[in-house]
């Protein structure tokens, strides 16, 4: 595992998506297969899908990456499988950027 250094930056994402109800075990199949070949990805350092125990339609991803080029790269990989698995989300999902505090300290 890469660890934070000071001054160093890591790009670090929560994403938040709700799926549809009757999209439940199609969105738990497709995001742990999203989950298992992003963590083969070149320069993850975190990547993991929650989802909610008071609302199983609702789902948080968090990733944390060695540089954006190994994002960017990712991303680029990972679109078509979004592409292919947006009919099942209600609504947009919600990205937040964040910081360990590691970084900040």
């Amino acid at each position: 595992m890469t660890t934070s250094v000071k001054g160093i930056t890591m790009p670090t994402f929560l994403l938040h998506i709700t799926v549809k109800p009757e999209y439940q075990s199609e969105a738990v199949e497709t995001l742990a297969e999203i989950q298992r070949l992003s963590l083969v990805d070149e320069g993850c350092v975190d990547f993991i899908w929650l989802r909610h125990e008071e609302d199983g339609n609702k789902f948080t991803l968090f990733e944390r990456w060695e540089s954006q080029q190994n994002l960017d790269d990712h991303l680029a990989k990972i679109i078509p499988v979004w592409e292919k698995f947006a009919h099942c989300l209600e609504g947009d999902p919600v990205s937040q950027s964040v910081r360990a505090v590691t970084e900040l300290a």
